[in-house]
């Protein structure tokens, strides 16, 4: 039995013959940082769960700078839109550090949503919030790279706590500005306390004051 996959929300509401199941089929796929997970445009052939590391869900567009869309953390299922609606996926995932994810091939995906009642509610569910975040980021797309930074800092915070292990770059990334202005942006908020920094390392020093800024719950 993988107990990773078993603590997972969406997987931990398949009865255990159904998870015993799904841990014997499944492997772990592993990806460098910037080596995509699938392409945007791409056939659908699996969803994915991540195991380990950060995955940022993009969006290029003609003419236009990369979009990131989405910021998925360990233990979130991506990819599965395109594969419940079997189109093409819409964004490429990129991992911003090396990452780990399980493959869940799109034909067993949908078997486990046909036959498991609670599984398919808890996928759904998480569609949802997929959804309202993918939203929140177009929402903040056109405002300062302070307030943008600002947001993905608070996002981080929710899931990693006060101490993020994420360098500028990434932040920059997933900010979708350049590393120079993320730099001089954190540089800003060190300087009115409102984090701290250090080696691939920021430290969450004011969450109160940096949700604010960010206009964001």
């Amino acid at each position: 039995m993988d107990y990773f996959l078993a603590r997972q929300t969406p997987l931990r509401r398949l009865p255990p013959e159904g998870l015993a199941e799904l841990s014997e089929r499944l492997r772990v796929s592993k990806f460098a940082r910037g080596e995509p997970v699938f392409h945007e445009g791409a056939r659908p052939d699996a969803a994915w769960l991540l195991r380990s590391g950060l995955v940022k869900l993009v969006k290029y567009s003609p003419g236009a700078e990369p979009f990131t869309m989405e910021i998925v953390f360990p233990g979130s299922l991506f990819g599965m839109i395109a594969v419940m609606d079997d189109k093409p996926y819409p964004v490429s995932a990129v991992p911003l550090k090396d990452s780990e994810a399980y493959r869940i091939p799109a034909a067993l995906f949908a078997d486990l949503l046909r036959r498991h009642a609670e599984f398919s509610r808890e996928v759904y569910a998480e569609v949802g919030s997929h959804l309202r975040h993918a939203h929140a980021m177009r929402a903040l797309a056109k405002e300062p790279v302070a307030k943008r930074v600002a947001f993905i800092l608070c996002l981080l915070h929710r899931t990693m706590g006060p101490e993020l292990t994420v360098r500028r770059e990434e932040i920059a990334e997933m900010a979708s500005c350049t590393q120079e202005t993320a730099i001089r942006v954190l540089a800003a908020f060190k300087k009115k306390r409102l984090v701290s920094s250090g080696w691939k390392r920021i430290t969450i020093l004011d969450c109160a004051r940096l949700k604010a800024l960010s206009g964001h719950e």
